[in-house]
């Protein structure tokens, strides 16, 4: 036997208020796939996908933002 782990790829769709979006991981980068809704053309692509690099601020983030206020 070999010590290779198999690779493999998922892919998740949920619909949120903006629409269907499709959320998948290679190489530990993520990426959200939307349907393009200004497509006018053929060549043009039935789907966007970008790096989504979002991450929720932490409580310790929210915390401090709120005692950093000017007033």
């Amino acid at each position: 036997m070999t010590d290779e782990k198999k690779v493999s790829f998922g892919a998740w769709k949920r619909q949120t208020a903006k629409g269907e979006v499709i959320n998948f991981a290679i190489n530990g980068t993520r990426y959200s796939m939307w349907a393009n809704g200004y497509k006018k053309e053929e060549k043009q692509p039935d789907f966007n996908i970008y790096v989504n690099d979002y991450v929720a601020p932490t409580e310790t983030q929210l915390t401090e933002s709120k005692t950093d206020l000017p007033f």
